[in-house]
């Protein structure tokens, strides 16, 4: 799980930043333009770079001039794009002459130059610091420091010189993130894991109804696409209870639903799904089915599928398309899902506040051009404030900021 993350110069976000402190679950509020989806784009950006390389990463983000903060890139002096994460735990296991080590916590760095002649992002520098815990005895410390010439690595796990190694970056390998390469040490391999697993989503009722054809790793897509999949692969394996779930589920918000099910379409060789309502003969298809309902399906497969599959879920404005009575349900599939795995969420519904705690708020501002961030929780008057009114009133009176 993300623990804390601190972001300069990427988009709207500026320079000296402070560190944003993240929970299981988070609510991201805030005007338009206020840097709430650069939150999750920062991710998403890293994601790319990881698996792929830097120069990757910023095309697919429309280039330098888009990924750099266009205040900074006006001045002079150069400003780094930098990115700081700490993560407690990080997930899975190292294994060493027969022992076992976790990993408690870890925090990885990445500076990158994205204003330079070349107009090719370059890696200044990158590190990645972890403790390895076995048992009761005293954690061991591990170490991988990454120039653009050269990387460095401290692991005690390794016996080969004295656990110390340095390796020369080929010029082919000059855009690649050391956590990219697998080769290098295993916490390497275990972060870049963590990091291939991070899942984004932006529903499009009008993608998720379409049918799709099957494979064998398929997920659901950031749009939703393979919804119609994903649903079968759940009713094959319903003695795990998830379409019962995802049904009773959808039972408590829409009137009159009944159930799922599946099909699949000779012609095209694909999977489509239908809805089942009571007192209506035969099954409708998604084309029928409001946008609301498409969106609460696919949310309650992030919720019970995607979560089994992802190390961590961002859902942009989940709202979309849902009556704001539902924003209680909505809020507390989401709270369950975030017992299993962390839940980032941007939203302009007040209504979700009302049934959140203040340390699952954070709140977006631009001020002077740049993005800030803070938690509702920081806010000395939120607590007096909340035994008259709910969180929600409080973020549309601007006690809290973040203002709509």
């Amino acid at each position: 799980m993300i623990a804390e993350i601190k972001i300069e110069g990427f988009k709207s976000f500026g320079m000296g930043t402070r560190p944003i402190q993240l929970g299981p679950l988070v609510f991201l509020v805030g005007a338009n333009a206020s840097g709430k989806t650069n939150l999750i784009s920062v991710l998403r950006f890293l994601r790319t770079c990881a698996l792929q390389n830097v120069e990757i990463g910023v095309d697919e983000f429309g280039g330098l001039s888009e990924v750099r903060n266009k205040l900074l890139r006006e001045r002079r002096e150069s400003k780094p794009l930098s990115l700081k994460l700490k993560i407690s735990p990080l997930a899975g296991q190292l294994k060493f002459k027969g022992r076992s080590f976790t990993i408690p916590k870890a925090s990885y760095e990445l500076r990158l130059d994205v204003r330079n002649e070349s107009g090719v992002p370059e890696i200044a520098f990158e590190s990645l610091t972890a403790e390895l815990e076995h048992g009761d005895a005293a954690p061991l410390e591990y170490k991988m420091t990454r120039t653009e010439q050269e990387v460095e690595i401290h692991d005690p796990l390794n016996s080969q010189h004295q656990g110390q190694q340095r390796f020369s970056v080929p010029p082919q390998e000059r855009t690649r993130l050391a956590i990219g390469v697998g080769f290098y040490s295993l916490p390497c391999v275990l972060l870049r894991s963590e990091i291939e697993h991070w899942s984004f989503f932006n529903i499009s009722p009008l993608v998720a109804r379409a049918p799709f054809k099957e494979a064998a790793d398929v997920n659901l897509g950031p749009a939703g696409e393979n919804l119609s999949v994903v649903l079968h692969k759940i009713e094959k394996e319903n003695g795990k209870g998830s379409l019962n779930s995802i049904i009773a589920g959808l039972k408590g918000a829409i009137p009159g639903f009944k159930g799922i099910k599946t099909t699949q379409l000779p012609v095209e060789n694909k999977w489509a799904f239908q809805i089942i309502e009571e007192r209506i003969k035969g099954a409708i298809n998604p084309e029928s089915v409001s946008d609301g309902t498409i969106r609460l399906l696919a949310l309650m497969v992030i919720a019970l599928w995607s979560s089994r599959h992802s190390s961590l879920l961002a859902i942009e404005e989940p709202e979309n398309g849902i009556h704001p009575h539902l924003s209680e349900h909505v809020v507390s599939i989401l709270r369950d899902a975030s017992r299993r795995r962390q839940i980032l969420v941007t939203t302009h519904n007040p209504s979700f506040l009302d049934f959140l705690e203040p340390h699952e708020v954070l709140l977006c501002d631009k001020l002077d051009g740049f993005t800030q961030v803070r938690s509702a929780a920081d806010n000395d008057e939120v607590t007096s404030f909340k035994r008259k009114f709910r969180l929600g009133e409080l973020w549309e009176q601007g006690v809290l900021g973040g203002i709509p």
